[in-house]
Parts: structure tokens; C-alpha cells; sequence
């Protein structure tokens, strides 16, 4: 369920801030930067190699879609949020997808039902495997496809903006054991099944449930205070 390839601002080659922000928010969703830990412009130029204005650029534009926050003398933080916000923010992420899942029922066409099947296809015969890895990598794949079949842009970039501000409490491996694994292919069936038949509704309650049972495992992997 997690996504991060949301740039500031599109463009045919990305600028070198655009690219340092790509860079920056890995590193936050790979979990080598943390919550609460201070970016440091000079720190973080020197590792780039950069100057420090496509670092300040990036950190400006981390700051607007609220993975870090800019604080007086202290510079740049990563958002340590408490559970309570998470969860907030979570809600909100679970009513986003399960709009997408209702306009995907509705709008997607046949080529796009059917590549939604074959990666839910995919991700059955991996789950089989015990493969966690790369069912997370899928899982990725699956919810884009869904978001794309949805057909509204604003919608698509409202997802991904609030999953932006969970990235400190994600990982690229989030769905870490077999039973979640099989849990989750069991949850995709049933939008799968609503999306290609065209049930609206039951799409939406299907992708909102599985959103927020996503959501309450993470906050039980979260290290966060309440």
C-alpha cells in the first residue's frame, strides 16, 4: 500500500532539487532517515555534492507536502507524528482509495480490468511463494492500477500527497509475514471482483476496509507516542 513517486512539480527532466527531493524521500521511506531527525543543509549538500540552494529548494518543497517541517534556528525536521495523527491521517488515506476504488468500478475499461486481474493474479502465485518482498513491490502496482482507473487526476494527486505524509512511518517492505500477506490477497480479491463487475459501492467498502486494516497493523509497528 505504500507509494512515493510524487515530484514537487512535473517536468520532462527533473531539476536537480526535484531529484535531491526524490533522493531525500527514499532515504526517508527506506528508513535511513527517521522521525524527528534534522536535516542539515550543508550535511546533506556536501553528501549530494550540491550546492546549498537545490538542497534549501527541496526542503522547502518536502515542507509543503508535510514530510518535514521548517522550525526557527533548527531548520528542517522530519514530521514525528504522534498515533493520534497518524491515524487521522490514515482515515483520511482509507475514504481517498476507497473513492478510487468506486470510480474505478465505474469508469475502467476492459484493458484495465484486465492488467488489475493479472497483477492480483501475480500476486496470488507469490503469496503461494512466501515471497513478502516482492508481493510489497505489487502491492504498490495494485493500488497505482486502481488510482489510475479511477480517471480523476485531482483524486490521484490527493492520495498521493496524504501517503506522502505517512512515508516516516512506511517501509519499503511493510508487509512483513505470510499471514498479512495472504490476508491482504484475500482483501484485493474481493475489490477485484467488485471493480471488474462494475459494483461501485461494494468496491468502495472493500478497498476502505482493507485500507484501514492496512492502516492499524502499521500502528502496531509504529514507534510513535500518542
Amino acid at each position: 500500500m505504500s507509494t512515493h513517486d510524487s515530484k514537487p512539480s512535473p517536468a520532462s527532466a527533473p531539476t536537480l532539487a526535484v531529484s535531491l527531493y526524490n533522493e531525500i524521500i527514499s532515504e526517508i521511506h527506506s528508513g535511513k532517515i527517521v522521525p524527528g531527525a534534522r536535516l542539515e543543509e550543508i550535511e546533506l549538500a556536501s553528501r549530494y555534492n550540491v550546492s546549498r540552494t537545490p538542497v534549501r529548494e527541496a526542503l522547502r518543497n518536502l515542507a509543503v507536502t508535510g514530510v518535514v517541517e521548517i522550525r526557527p534556528r533548527r531548520g528542517a525536521i522530519v514530521v514525528d507524528l504522534s498515533k493520534a495523527h497518524l491515524r487521522d491521517i490514515l482515515e483520511v488515506v482509507a475514504d481517498l482509495e476507497a473513492m478510487a476504488a468506486r470510480y474505478a468500478a465505474l469508469r475502467m475499461n476492459a484493458d484495465a480490468r484486465q492488467a488489475l486481474r493479472t497483477v492480483h493474479e501475480s500476486m496470488g502465485a507469490i503469496v503461494k511463494a512466501d515471497d513478502v518482498h516482492e508481493f510489497d513491490r505489487l502491492n504498490v502496482t495494485f493500488h497505482k492500477l486502481v488510482h489510475q482507473g479511477s480517471q480523476n487526476l485531482v483524486l490521484r494527486e490527493q492520495i498521493e500527497n496524504m501517503r506522502l505524509r505517512t512515508i516516516p512511518y512506511t517501509r519499503m517492505e511493510f508487509i512483513s509475514s505470510h499471514d498479512r500477506a495472504a490476508a491482504s490477497f484475500s482483501e484485493h480479491d474481493t475489490i477485484v471482483r467488485a471493480i471488474v463487475r462494475g459494483d461501485a459501492e461494494m468496491a468502495f467498502h472493500a478497498m476502505r476496509a482493507h485500507v484501514v486494516q492496512a492502516g492499524s497493523v502499521q500502528e502496531d509497528i509504529t514507534p510513535v507516542e500518542s
